[in-house]
């Protein structure tokens, strides 16, 4: 189709410099932020290049996947180092460009030109320059020869962006990251393509004609008049953009013929005059294809769906013969709305249809439905046409926390909900609008690699968190998007079910009769290698399954994961209340949302955390028995901890690992009280070395799993380092090791034949070179029953109460070996002391760390909260709070009082913009010194939208101060940075546990 011009004259290093002075200053650098994951981008931060096509109105010209389709927030920075905000004003549904808009009145220090669109002067054997922000650097200017006119589209990807139906411009230029939206000049300054991508292996740069480029620009230059405004009436759908949701390739007539095209129609159509991008006329002279359009795939459900067909060949539309994109394009584009007629060849034989254009805006998404910080759509006619699915379909673009519960993955389509069909988003939003906080509903689903496999899950609406979800709508003549809550719209008169939060299970009116059913014990088994049956059932029915999911904005104190999963036991079982005992790597913060299913009996009930231990590896979570079952409440059993009596606590040493506890003699048998002697009570003894014991725990299926196993050491002393990301860690345990046990991830109890509890089997995870490593170990029961006790004598009429108060030393300790100690100047006859006193250990406690800012020094006690961090606020996209104590263990903090530590950012916020990322300390906003979160949010309160903040930071590692300016979005801690706010997408708010409470 295109024939080589006339040699081209070669242009004077005079002539491009002075090209250069013209178009480098009208081009600009873009930072984008992508506030909300939509179509086919997530939310992100990233750097572009636009230029000037437009001085009068200011309008930008750059790349569709820069302006992308979803709501961005984003800044032009010109080549005097002035920054100015723009919005998107409009971008193409299919191909890769689109227009930003700033105000040239607002630039105060420079006269802007703008960049003349040349399409016309493409040509192969044209040396071009692309003019741009290249791998970051603020100017870079590549050099090329136009090697192609007629290159396919590139394909980027099927769970992206891609541009189709249309020819790209291709030249070795190698361009990079960050070059995405510069101009292609030739030596004249005028711009002859858009650089949209490449191939960086083969060095290979494709740029986009510009063609439908000038016709959309002199479209939106009509709706705005020169030194007036854009009208209020604009949108995209403004500028008419006609489709057949068919994809179509270009193929030569060698090609052609193989799939059927007849000899008379070839002679035809090279008669016929042709297309091509760059100059019309060549030169003079007349252009003739070499090939024809073919239909590479429909969109299913689309009017072309069962009538084209790949392979057909397109000859004529409206009667004109079509061998190029751009003649498709004028055709469709001056349709829309209208039928069309298509001859086509299909297999040599002619074909001739009738098909609707269908408007390209209509299956383009505008709204979105904000969903416990995930975001679901219509689909779009782009992702439709990547996996061949019908348009309009519920999209999740990102699952956010409600959905990912669910393990609704993302690019899943929703087909149902509460067994309601849900064919677009409209009738989604209208079944969820209707469902309760903590309803569990089933929801059907669809993925593109598995679409003839329909799948279900159960939902659980989650409104605790989040809040209800948000309805954004896509405004182009504001450049923004708006949110409601409303929507759909209730009747009037409706009371909205939304608006019922449930945090905690309703208690029944009467009373469920708590049934205790002891164990007698027949006798020790003798080494039994299985428990007897009765003793299997007992533990049974005590055991439970646990699952923890933690919301995004919830992820505090440095936890590692979103969701985990483990065995927990049944400790306490009243009318009111019921707690279950769990390790800390399951259970690892307060702020999350508990699940527990029974082994006693298939019934599954959220729970709340009541008690997090803040140096042990143990915590115990609440559940309200009378939202259980009957059945279930009556089987559901409290595990026997020895002693086999109540008791309750009388003395807890601050520094030695003893406590005592007081029991009523008048709870035991007479014959009991009459045999069991004082000192037999006193030494009874824990688990030893050598002694047999049974590992127990229940499997994914509520299976009993057991394993009679020996306990090979029953004083291992724990050393977990610090992680890369400071979190809790287990200190001053010693824990029971096993000969056998499950695995390094199965965990439970152990028990003695009787099923009586001598330990939690629990998990413990660390970080050794980087990666993470789970094992399991033994915690004796003396560990953690004192505070089941504690927490049941505290209030057993309620699942929530305020939390316990753990003294702690605010230091460190490690064991060493007696004769290390010597060596570290232990004195010889403590040593002889000790090693007499204590045969098994042989070691000595000396201090490895005290914790910051502490008493540890004066040998004082300090107070940890038992349920962790209470207060959590969200400023910028950036989670703050106050240091936890793993931070502080450490033995770092900054000068001063300061208390606020970011411990998260999120994706595609100011925070992730400009580089406040986690680990760092907040120590002044706007010179304004900022000790804790109180006083932080009274220096932030007077900033608006758009203001700026200057923030002084600390970071954990280096523990240097740094100067932030924030312009709410940054990259570099080493400079001055410039942050703006964005309430709109991003606004301050705070999630704060109730002191009265433990949720």
């Amino acid at each position: 189709m295109d024939e080589l011009p006339p040699d081209q004259p070669t242009a004077s290093a005079d002539e491009w410099r002075r090209a250069l002075e013209k178009v480098v200053p009208c081009c600009v650098v873009l930072k984008v932020t992508q506030t909300r994951a939509f179509d086919t981008e997530p939310a992100s931060s990233s750097y572009a290049t636009g230029f000037i096509v437009d001085k009068s109105r200011g309008i930008i010209c750059t790349n569709r996947h820069v302006v992308t389709p979803g709501p961005i927030v984003a800044e032009a920075i010109f080549l005097n180092r002035e920054e100015l905000p723009v919005h998107p004003v409009y971008y193409d549904p299919v191909h890769d460009f689109g227009f930003l808009r700033f105000d040239p009145s607002k630039l105060q220090f420079m006269q802007v030109q703008e960049v003349p669109l040349a399409p016309e002067a493409a040509a192969v054997g044209l040396e071009i320059r692309v003019v741009g922000n290249d791998s970051g650097e603020k100017v870079s200017i590549l050099a090329g020869t136009i090697a192609r006119l007629d290159r396919d589209a590139p394909h980027y990807g099927r769970k992206g962006y891609n541009d189709f139906n249309t020819f790209y411009l291709q030249a070795a230029s190698g361009t990079k990251g960050g070059s995405s939206g510069s101009p292609v000049i030739d030596s004249k300054g005028r711009a002859i393509g858009l650089n949209a991508g490449g191939k960086n292996k083969a060095q290979s740069a494709y740029y986009l004609p510009l063609e439908r480029v000038v016709r959309a620009l002199a479209l939106l230059q009509q709706h705005w008049p020169l030194g007036g405004q854009l009208s209020s009436g604009w949108s995209a759908a403004c500028i008419s953009r006609g489709d057949l949701q068919s994809t179509f390739v270009f193929k030569g007539f060698d090609e052609v013929r193989r799939l059927g095209l007849r000899q008379e129609t070839e002679a035809v159509v090279r008669l016929a005059k042709a297309r091509s991008h760059g100059a019309p006329d060549a030169g003079g002279a007349q252009l003739h294809t070499v090939g024809l359009l073919v239909v590479e795939a429909t969109v299913p459900g689309s009017p072309a769906d069962g009538v084209l067909e790949p392979g057909d060949v397109l000859v004529r539309v409206q009667g004109q013969v079509v061998s190029h994109f751009l003649m498709l394009e004028e055709l469709l584009d001056a349709a829309v709305g209208q039928t069309i007629e298509l001859q086509l060849e299909r297999g040599g034989k002619p074909l001739t249809v009738q098909l609707p254009v269908t408007n390209l805006h209509s299956v383009t998404p505008n709204a979105m439905l904000e969903l416990a910080g995930g975001s679901v759509h219509a689909l779009s006619y782009q992702q439709a046409r990547n996996n061949r699915a019908v348009v309009g379909q519920v999209y999740v673009a990102e699952p956010g926390y409600m959905l990912g519960r669910a393990a609704i993955p993302k690019y899943a389509l929703l087909t149902s909900l509460d067994g309601v069909p849900t064919p677009d988003l409209a009738s989604f939003a209208a079944v969820l609008r209707g469902l309760q906080h903590g309803a569990r509903v089933p929801l059907e689903y669809i993925t593109f690699g598995e679409r003839h496999r329909r799948k279900s899950a159960i939902l659980q609406v989650d409104r605790q968190w989040y809040g209800v979800p948000l309805y954004w709508v896509r405004d182009d003549a504001a450049g923004a998007w708006h949110p409601s809550e409303n929507w759909p719209p209730l009747p009037p008169g409706v009371t909205d079910p939304a608006a019922a939060r449930l945090l905690l299970p309703k208690v029944a009116g009467h009373s469920a009769q708590q049934q205790q059913q002891q164990v007698k014990a027949n006798g020790s088994s003798g080494g039994r290698e299985v428990l007897r049956e009765d003793v299997e059932e007992a533990l049974k029915n005590c055991l439970v399954l646990v699952d923890v999911d933690i919301p995004l904005v919830a992820l505090s104190d440095g936890v590692h994961a979103r969701s985990f999963a483990g065995n927990g036991l049944v400790v306490y079982h009243g009318e009111h209340l019921g707690l279950v005992l769990v390790d800390r790597n399951t259970i690892t913060i307060g702020t999350c949302d508990v699940n527990l299913c029974f082994g006693a009996h298939p019934a599954e009930i959220p729970a709340i955390v009541r008690f997090l231990h803040p140096l042990h590896n143990f915590a115990l979570v609440a559940y309200s028995p009378a939202a259980l079952p009957a059945e279930a409440r009556s089987k559901i059993r409290a595990a026997q901890l020895k002693p086999e009596i109540p008791a309750i606590v009388r003395f807890l040493h601050p520094l030695h690992n003893f406590a005592l506890v007081a029991y009523s003699p008048a709870a035991l048998p007479a014959e009991a009280r009459s045999k069991i002697p004082a000192a037999q009570l006193l030494t009874s003894p824990p688990l030893a070395r050598g002694e047999r014991c049974m590992l127990v725990g229940l499997t994914k299926s509520l299976r009993i799993m057991q394993r009679r196993s020996t306990v090979t050491n029953a004083t291992v002393a724990l050393t977990i380092p610090s992680a890369e990301v400071p979190r809790f860690r287990a200190v001053h345990e010693e824990v029971v090791k096993l000969d056998q046990d499950f695995g390094a991830t199965f965990s439970g109890v152990l028990t003695d034949d009787e099923g009586r509890i001598r330990a939690l089997w629990g998990s413990y995870a660390e970080q050794v070179d980087r990666e993470e490593r789970e094992w399991c170990a033994g915690l004796p029961t003396h560990v953690f029953a004192p505070w089941v006790q504690r927490l049941v004598a505290q209030d057993a009429t309620r699942i929530s109460a305020p939390p316990l108060p753990v003294r702690v030393m605010d230091a460190e300790l490690e064991a060493v070996l007696l004769s290390k100690a010597a060596q570290l100047g232990l004195p010889a006859e403590w040593v002889s002391l000790l090693d007499e006193l204590d045969p098994e250990r042989r070691q000595a406690l000396r201090v490895r760390s005290t914790v910051a800012n502490s008493h540890a020094a004066q040998v004082g006690l300090g107070q940890e909260d038992s349920l962790g961090t209470d207060r959590l606020v969200h400023w910028c996209g950036a989670q703050l709070q106050a240091p936890h104590r793993s931070v502080k263990e450490l033995g770092f903090q900054p000068e001063g009082k300061a208390g606020v530590f970011i411990s998260r950012w999120h994706h595609g916020s100011p925070s992730h913009r400009y580089g406040l990322f986690a680990l760092h300390w907040i120590l002044e906003v706007n010179g304004q010194p900022t000790p804790d979160l109180e006083s932080f949010l009274k220096v932030v309160a007077p900033l608006r939208d758009g203001d700026f903040a200057r923030v002084k930071v600390c970071h954990l590692e280096t523990t240097q101060h740094k100067v932030l300016t924030l312009k709410l979005d940054s990259k570099y801690w080493h400079q001055v940075l410039t942050l703006k706010l964005d309430t709109k997408y991003w606004p301050s708010w705070e999630l704060r546990r109730d002191p009265g409470n433990s949720f």
